[in-house]
């Protein structure tokens, strides 16, 4: 236990933005999920003792510290949960992505069910597999909050891309209405499942990243703010964004190598946040970590720093080696191919 204490510490810095030390990191195979392909999903097909075995992989050595990160088990997150508890229908498709078919009437009709009610059934699902995991425990992982979008990604799952970037022009009033509800929803179903979780040492984690927090910890993104410039983002997304920092102890968000780091700056300015995640696009448009560099330095001066995703081992010393602070976190995928230089 000594030593899950000298790392607790080590996370404890990494959250505080302490500059002395080393880089946690997490260096894992890749893996592959079953699918369900091109079928609408709805609650009552999540059967929760198939499905608590394929949440994670709490067959990866039965550890709890997995390098210098912890094992964390969430929620089933093919499920796009977010989507489906503010009122969208959810359809899986031949890939392993699964997408919501927009909510909102033409005259917004559907905004006062943005807000889950208590008996939701996809509330009460994300819920019996939160517990599932709890009972489950054998002190080999964490229990953490699942994946959940945030409040950017639900209004486009609400209304559908095109009518989004409309929407900030032509109603901006109900905008700002459906991100409120949008936000609200976020805290309330992140604060039902850590009434399910117990505290770790006094703290938590977040979602699969493996970092513990001395306090409560959110994970959130922004994808969709891949739309908008970052002026847009700080005027329209932000103030929500920061609701949902400031109902935590601590808080992360991810952004995309590929989509979302131009709003890296307006982050960076935000007070109420910790820690920026940056997950690497493996496409072949997408910037590689030797571009990243100067980006990832320039983030470090003033927030914690995760990077994670799909890497190659050079890669992975690269970062390691040009970014040597304690306030780094490195969780990859290692992998001897990224995926566009994958045969079809």
């Amino acid at each position: 236990m000594a030593d899950v204490k000298e790392l607790l510490q080590r996370h404890t810095a990494f959250w505080n933005h302490e500059r002395q030390g080393e880089p946690l990191m997490r260096l894992r195979p890749m893996h592959y999920r079953r699918p369900f392909d091109d079928l609408d999903v709805t609650p009552d097909m999540l059967d929760v003792d198939a499905l608590t075995p394929e949440v994670g992989h709490r067959d990866w050595r039965k550890r709890l510290v997995q390098g210098d990160l912890f094992h964390g088990e969430h929620a089933f997150s093919r499920i796009p949960w977010m989507e489906a508890l503010v009122g969208c229908e959810i359809h899986s498709g031949t890939d392993e992505a699964m997408w919501p078919r927009p909510a909102l009437g033409p005259d917004f009709e559907g905004m006062d069910a943005i807000v889950p009610a208590d008996d939701n059934p996809w509330l009460q699902k994300l819920l019996a597999l939160t517990q599932a995991l709890v009972d489950a425990n054998d002190g080999s992982y964490m229990v953490t909050h699942t994946l959940m979008r945030g409040p950017s990604d639900l209004l486009s799952a609400l209304l559908g891309d095109e009518r989004m970037g409309l929407a900030f022009f032509d109603a901006p009033d109900t905008v700002c209405e459906i991100l409120t509800r949008a936000r609200e929803a976020f805290i309330k179903v992140a604060r039902a499942q850590y009434a399910l979780i117990s505290a770790f040492e006094g703290g938590w984690s977040c979602w699969a990243y493996g970092l513990w927090a001395p306090g409560s910890v959110i994970r959130f993104q922004s994808d969709s703010s891949s739309q908008l410039s970052p002026r847009m983002y700080r005027e329209h997304i932000l103030p929500h964004d920061r609701a949902i920092m400031q109902s935590f102890d601590y808080s992360i968000i991810d952004l995309h190598s590929g989509g979302t780091l131009h709003i890296h700056k307006e982050l960076m300015d935000t007070p109420d946040l910790n820690a920026i995640s940056v997950t690497m696009d493996p496409y072949a448009n997408a910037p590689r970590v030797e571009d990243l560099l100067p980006t990832f330095a320039a983030i470090l001066e003033a927030k914690s720093l995760l990077v994670t995703g799909e890497m190659t081992m050079a890669e992975v010393e690269r970062l390691r080696d040009a970014l040597p602070t304690a306030s780094l976190a490195i969780n990859a995928h290692v992998t001897d191919k990224l995926l566009y230089e994958r045969p079809i």
